[in-house]
């Protein structure tokens, strides 16, 4: 009897230890990564034509390629404006002796689709190329004043939406994985449009070159 109470024991001990027993239980597979990251960004530059800042925002998409290249999409908006007062020598217009006065302004927001391809050049540096078409809202005032006559001045305005493209290089230096700061040049084109400018003033914005320097934040 005590011999089958024995065997039984044994037979039962493994079954009774084994929930108690600590197993090694394998850590979740890492997920995996998104093939697209969300990025927010923006930067300030200077029209060397132009002679003017202009400014732009951007939000998009961006696909990383073995952790060496990227390819991006983003949706881009500009702006830029120049105004400009003229004062014409004095002139007699018959008993009253006037100067003619010009103050033109003209505002540009260009809204464009782009494409930017970006390659590891060195530690946390690369460098970046890209393009972008899209359409540019032009508003365009000017107001004809005659000083020291009785008449009264003169406004004309006008506003059209016209072809706007770009294209860009530059560098890019990534301060932390979630933070980066860009320089670079673009050349930019905006067709003129139907506008009729004065012949002295302000003038539209057609081909220039831009630089800029800029930030951005990946998420």
């Amino acid at each position: 009897m005590k011999r089958v109470l024995v065997l039984a024991a044994m037979m039962c001990g493994p079954v009774f230890a084994g929930p108690s027993a600590k197993e090694v239980i394998p850590p979740p597979p890492p997920p995996e990564p998104a093939l697209w990251n969300w990025f927010i960004g923006g930067s300030a530059g200077y029209l060397f034509d132009f002679e003017e800042p202009m400014y732009h925002a951007h939000l998009g998409i961006e696909k990383s390629c073995n952790d060496i290249s990227s390819h991006a999409l983003f949706l881009e908006v500009g702006w830029t404006e120049k105004d400009d007062t003229y004062l014409s020598q004095p002139i007699f217009v018959g008993d009253f002796r006037v100067r003619l006065g010009l103050t033109s302004d003209i505002e540009i927001v260009p809204v464009t689709l782009n494409y930017k391809y970006e390659r590891m050049i060195a530690n946390r540096l690369n460098f970046y190329i890209g393009a972008g078409v899209g359409i540019a809202f032009v508003d365009y005032d000017a107001t004809l004043t005659a000083i020291g006559s009785p008449a009264a001045p003169v406004s004309t305005g006008d506003s059209d939406e016209v072809f706007a493209a770009q294209v860009f290089t530059g560098l890019v230096f990534d301060v932390t994985e979630h933070f980066e700061i860009y320089g670079g040049a673009r050349w930019i084109h905006i067709d003129d449009g139907d506008i009729m400018y004065s012949p002295i003033g302000v003038q539209p914005l057609e081909d220039d070159f831009l630089g800029e320097l800029g930030i951005r934040f990946n998420f």
